[in-house]
């Protein structure tokens, strides 16, 4: 099953006293390009947190915040700052004493001031945190991969039901070929006598001429090419590896022989034909762009 480049995970959980949270979220995008929040404390699990999202994930517009928060307190401390405590407070009376205020420096004063008070907390286990972080990721990035694979169930059925229209117009092309060649022909040679308005002219060099057109204007080879395109995109679609860069070749491919189709072919019908086969050859090309 082919998986959409669009998807999002996320799962929060408590492990060994820290609150650990981990969002998922990718666009498309032709390469994989990873970009992780992490707080600066566990800036040291950053590589491996990338290491693991290629594991998951082989292209498109990667973004992942994580969370974590130590929760346990235990071996959290408080002090206080002296020294800037000591310069504040003799800061304020100095204040005081030089401009005759009243009042005085109360505990309510110190108190309000977050520089006072220093928080003291022991080296964070990085190796700890990273096993537990890993957990809490598995269990985000199953629910992102999840969502990419219903959203790929999705594409591949919009895929498959162009695939079917554009193999309606190639069989359409081809039963439409030979008459539209006999056609020409005879609106050649009906010309050319015309014009010669019943001169003589030399009707095997005229029935070579006719040939010469013919063989330009054949099609077959492009309409065989393009059969086999269509038959190689299903056997893509059931692959089990990221398919999204073959397919966009291979619609580079099917866009390619329309074409050919369209500058070889001089008649109305099958212009019409080849119009509709490049507008629902482009609906494909949109849609893969999200195709992993």
């Amino acid at each position: 099953m082919i998986k959409s480049m669009t998807g999002y995970g996320r799962h929060r959980e408590v492990i060994d006293g820290r609150d650990i949270l981990c969002e998922v979220k990718s666009v498309n995008s032709r390469y994989l390009d990873t970009n992780i929040k992490l707080g600066r404390l566990y800036n040291a699990l950053e590589e491996k947190v990338k290491q693991y999202a290629s594991t998951r994930v082989s292209r498109g517009k990667l973004d992942i915040y994580i969370s974590i928060d130590n929760i346990s307190g235990d071996d959290n401390g408080l002090s206080v700052n002296e020294k800037f405590l000591e310069s504040y407070v003799s800061l304020l009376r100095d204040i005081k004493d030089r401009y005759s205020l009243g009042g005085d420096v109360t505990i309510q004063t110190v108190a309000g001031r977050n520089e006072v008070f220093v928080t003291t907390r022991p080296d964070e286990d990085t190796e700890a945190a990273g096993k537990a972080l890993l957990t809490v990721m598995e269990k985000a990035f199953d629910g992102f991969t999840a969502m990419r694979e219903a959203e790929g169930e999705k594409l591949e059925a919009d895929l498959l039901s162009y695939l079917e229209v554009l193999e309606g117009i190639r069989a359409s092309i081809a039963e439409r070929a030979p008459i539209s060649v006999k056609e020409s022909n005879e609106k050649m040679k009906q010309r050319i006598k015309e014009l010669l308005e019943g001169a003589s002219y030399d009707e095997a060099r005229l029935l070579t001429e006719c040939a010469v057109f013919a063989d330009k204007a054949d099609i077959s080879e492009e309409l065989a090419r393009l059969d086999s395109h269509f038959s190689q995109f299903r056997k893509i679609l059931k692959e089990t590896v990221p398919v999204g860069r073959k397919l966009d070749f291979l619609v580079q491919e099917m866009n390619r022989e329309v074409n050919t189709i369209g500058s070889k072919c001089n008649d109305g019908e099958i212009a019409r034909q080849v119009i509709d086969a490049k507008s629902y050859v482009e609906k494909i090309r949109e849609q893969i762009q999200n195709v992993e």
